[in-house]
């Protein structure tokens, strides 16, 4: 089987087709995972699929005063810049993940990228302290979301820790990323077998099962 073949199987899961951005993004993730186990590169697309579609972008903070109480409850001095949003990421960012308080790095360290990769210290890991604009590159995003899954590095929860005897335990791995598991767990488990099984038509070696 081809590439052609896995996304023609994945095709069906946009309802306004892939464009060439989304293309660049998988086949990133594709590359950089090519020698990982199969299910964890499923796992790593569903993700990219459930946050950001594919997506690279960087959080744009223009949020409402009711939308900023919702998002950072114990900073209320946050909603005095509801509208402004280089000053809201300074605010709500800009003394923590390693942003130096009195700077930009709350606005230049914000969301981004496929995986909404936040903070000086972050961007540090990734080698995009400099410029971190280019996690809007799709293969910068991809390296991001690759290198957090594989080593923990958003909640401590790695790829390799849901391996099981029986198979890839798809949704207790929602962990990875978020603490949702319960309620996000199962939709991104039937991402990731959807996944699956485009990758068994791009490499057609018998699969392990899954959890």
């Amino acid at each position: 089987m081809t590439v052609k073949a896995f996304f023609d199987t994945v095709r069906p899961m946009f309802h306004r087709g892939l464009n060439p951005v989304q293309v660049q993004v998988m086949e990133a993730i594709l590359d950089q995972t090519k020698t990982w186990p199969r299910e964890h590169t499923a796992y790593v697309l569903a993700t990219a699929y459930g946050e950001a579609k594919f997506t690279p972008q960087r959080e744009n903070m223009f949020y409402t005063a009711a939308r900023i109480r919702q998002i950072w409850p114990t900073r209320p001095e946050a909603v005095a810049f509801a509208g402004s949003p280089k000053a809201l990421a300074n605010s709500v960012y800009g003394d923590r993940m390693g942003n130096r308080p009195g700077t930009d790095d709350g606005w230049d360290y914000r969301g981004g990228g496929i995986d909404q990769l936040t903070g000086r210290e972050n961007y540090t890991k990734v080698g995009l302290a400099n410029n971190p604009d280019e996690i809007l590159k799709p293969e910068k995003a991809v390296a991001s979301i690759v290198q957090g899954m594989s080593t923990g590095r958003y909640r401590g929860h790695k790829l390799a820790d849901f391996d099981r005897p029986n198979g890839f335990d798809y949704k207790a791995a929602r962990a990875i990323i978020n603490n949702d598991v319960r309620v996000h767990g199962p939709l991104y488990a039937q991402h990731a077998v959807k996944f699956l099984t485009a990758l068994c038509l791009l490499n057609p070696q018998t699969p392990r099962r899954t959890a």
